[in-house]
């Protein structure tokens, strides 16, 4: 359920729209210019400002891009969570224990019954192939 409930576009629209004016307006805020010291100092409090919000911003920018790419995560999207493949490794690792537990004899039957729920080329014919691979 919590796929396939979408975020309301109004309240997207909305927090993008406070985040890009705050940013448009830091500058504003930050920069203080009248004070009482002498034009030298304004310009290293003018670029350091400058270099702050520009920090700043690109931290909401990123933190806003990175909200984006966890919009969905399983997808096929580079990004995204490689189910399948974390499936693959607690397989391996289950026919690991097995055969250190119970032996050979116990890991081909759980193969033997996993290969009747999925493709049997993605299994081998017995442990001792997998075995092999995996120590």
């Amino acid at each position: 359920k919590f796929m396939t409930t979408p975020f309301p576009f109004s309240l997207v629209q909305m927090a993008r729209t406070i985040m890009f004016l705050w940013l448009f307006s830091l500058p504003l805020a930050l920069i203080d210019l009248d004070s009482s010291d002498d034009g030298g100092h304004i310009f290293h409090r003018v670029v350091s400002r400058c270099v702050m919000v520009f920090f700043i911003t690109y931290g909401f920018i990123g933190l806003e891009s990175v909200s984006i790419q966890l919009d969905n995560p399983f997808g096929y999207d580079e990004n995204d969570f490689d189910n399948l493949g974390m499936a693959y490794c607690t397989f391996e690792d289950i026919y690991a224990i097995i055969y250190r537990l119970d032996g050979i004899e116990w890991t081909d039957k759980l193969r033997l019954r996993m290969k009747s729920d999925y493709d049997e080329k993605d299994f081998p014919e017995t442990a001792d192939e997998e075995t092999k691979l995996i120590f």
